[in-house]
């Protein structure tokens, strides 16, 4: 995934018009694990839905598998976004009215648009990798806040992403839960060859990382290795 230049404006052409990207140069090799840090309105949520094809920069350009994403239309955009990305929240966004594996099994079936057999097996190996087969038929709200966020995990890896955008995944979960989640990240990458670019404010977080960026006012400040690389 490379970012060349990419500058994101809001409010363009009124007296408000505001740059909040400003001529970001970013790549992330395959396989890495990534901590972007910042303060708050620091742009790490603009360069986030940038990269995860939410939303399209102002000018400058946005590869992902070697495709110019500002040549696709919004159909094209949403197929490669299904198939090569996965999200994990702060909140876990898990439909509270299904089970672990149906959550799990949610993003295949939106792809596929009918279930078949092999969407259960899919569910199954994704929750052992997680650590939650013994809760597959569990709903959402009877687990506890770590095991919701593992299973968001599991759902966000359902579809073979070759690129995963955490976002505070652990910023809702006490000391010790948010360790599991981040390990847990870090082992199904390195498992995987799943590259991961992690938003927190946690610094000792970010120190586990292979890589640190720091983006201040829209422009990244620092990009060096981390001390634990």
């Amino acid at each position: 995934m490379r970012l060349a230049g990419v500058r994101k404006s809001y409010g363009i052409g009124t007296p408000a018009e505001t740059e909040v990207l400003h001529g970001i140069d970013l790549v992330l090799e395959q396989g890495t694990f990534s901590a972007l840090i910042g303060p708050s309105g620091s742009g790490k949520s603009t360069l986030l839905n940038i990269i995860g094809l939410l939303d399209r920069p102002t000018s400058g350009a946005l590869l992902i598998t070697g495709r110019d994403t500002s040549t696709l239309e919004e159909a094209q955009l949403t197929r490669l976004r299904g198939r090569t990305i996965g999200f994990v929240f702060q909140y876990h966004y898990l439909l509270s009215a299904f089970t672990a594996m149906e959550n799990i099994m949610m993003p295949i079936l939106l792809e596929r648009g009918r279930p078949d057999s092999s969407m259960r097996d899919t569910a199954l190996a994704l929750l052992q990798k997680v650590g939650l087969v013994q809760w597959k038929n569990n709903l959402a709200t009877n687990m506890s806040g770590g095991q919701q966020q593992r299973v968001a995990i599991a759902r966000a890896l359902a579809l073979n992403p070759s690129l995963i955008l955490a976002d505070e995944p652990t910023g809702n979960l006490d000391t010790q839960s948010a360790n599991n989640v981040f390990e847990l990240m870090r082992q199904v990458s390195a498992a995987s060859g799943t590259t991961v670019l992690l938003v927190t404010h946690n610094l000792q977080l970010a120190k586990r990382c292979d890589r640190i960026i720091e983006l201040v006012d829209g422009t990244i400040v620092s990009d060096r290795e981390s001390p634990a690389a």
